[in-house]
């Protein structure tokens, strides 16, 4: 039996001497051959595995009568579009209320929203409090909150007010922002967080009346003085001053005042102010009960000019 003895050198003699240059390019022509081989099997076995993509074929596509014309049909795609938005316009134009949120709203609506934003509050109060609730307190802060507290002879009459908030523009805040809690046994405290977004109604009068320039400024904190004493309001601070701002074309002038007197006289206060197309609005109020009807009236109006 023949066995091939791997680890046996050949004898010396059979052994065959090659020049040094010569092995090196024989080595050199040997691991280039075996490269090339490799490659091709490599080519060759991912060949089987990613077919050739064939030659692209045209078709002719025909448009389907009963599918939306906006799919195929360019032209229609802006028909479509124009006519979505001019529905939306009539809606609004029919409705007269944009119904967007205070962030949303541009630099001249916002102006507009908050003229109307104390005149709102009262109504919305007038809708959803019924008789036999009393507020203690009434908190009005940037357009966009609303705290009140008081009393409720019963929790019914309570949630007869809640349900009729909650089918206004009101977001009512959870606990601990809002509760209802027993007190004493006789009646029921209760203290409601909410944010109102009453939209913009753009068929008020007051939208289209024109700012008064910078130089009528002070005669609006003087007919503003005037409403007041009108409406039964005793001021204790007239208004001052606190806080000038420009913006844009627009003079932004905040001023503080305070004063005593009913709900009564206050709403009437703000009902002037809307009659008079005045370009005031309550970026503050805090109505406070003391004895009988009496409030603490405590508040920062905003007068807008133009430059």
């Amino acid at each position: 039996m023949i066995r091939i003895n791997l680890l046996r050198e050949p004898k010396a003699s059979a052994r065959r001497k090659i020049p040094a240059h010569l092995g090196r390019t024989i080595a050199i022509i040997a691991g280039v051959a075996v490269l090339a081989a490799g490659g091709g099997a490599v080519w060759k076995f991912r060949a089987a595995l990613i077919p050739k993509p064939r030659k692209a074929e045209t078709a002719d596509y025909t448009v389907n009568k009963e599918s939306a014309p906006s799919t195929y049909a360019q032209h229609d795609v802006v028909e479509d579009v124009v006519k979505e938005v001019s529905d939306a316009n009539q809606k609004l134009t029919k409705s007269g209320m944009l119904s967007l949120s205070y962030e949303e709203l541009s630099f001249a609506e916002k102006i507009n929203y908050e003229i109307l934003f104390a005149k709102n509050i009262a109504d919305l109060l007038a809708r959803c409090v019924p008789s036999g609730i009393g507020l203690r307190s009434l908190e009005v802060e940037n357009f966009q909150t609303l705290y009140m507290v008081g009393l409720g002879p019963n929790r019914d009459l309570i949630q007869t007010m809640v349900a009729s908030l909650k089918n206004e523009r009101v977001e009512i805040l959870p606990p601990p922002y809002s509760f209802i809690k027993p007190n004493d046994g006789k009646s029921f405290k209760f203290a409601f967080s909410c944010k109102p977004a009453f939209g913009l109604n753009l068929t008020e009068a007051v939208i289209d009346a024109p700012f008064p320039p910078q130089a009528d400024q002070p005669s609006q904190v003087s007919d503003f003085e005037q409403y007041a004493h009108e409406s039964g309001i005793v001021l204790s601070a007239k208004p001052k001053l606190v806080s000038p701002e420009k913006v844009g074309g627009y003079y932004r002038m905040c001023y503080q005042w305070s004063g005593n007197g009913t709900y009564k006289n206050f709403v009437k206060l703000i009902t002037r102010l809307y009659q008079a197309n005045a370009k005031c609005c309550f970026k503050r109020i805090s109505l406070i009960a003391l004895t009988g009807a009496n409030l603490k009236i405590e508040s920062q109006i905003i007068f807008t000019t133009r430059q």
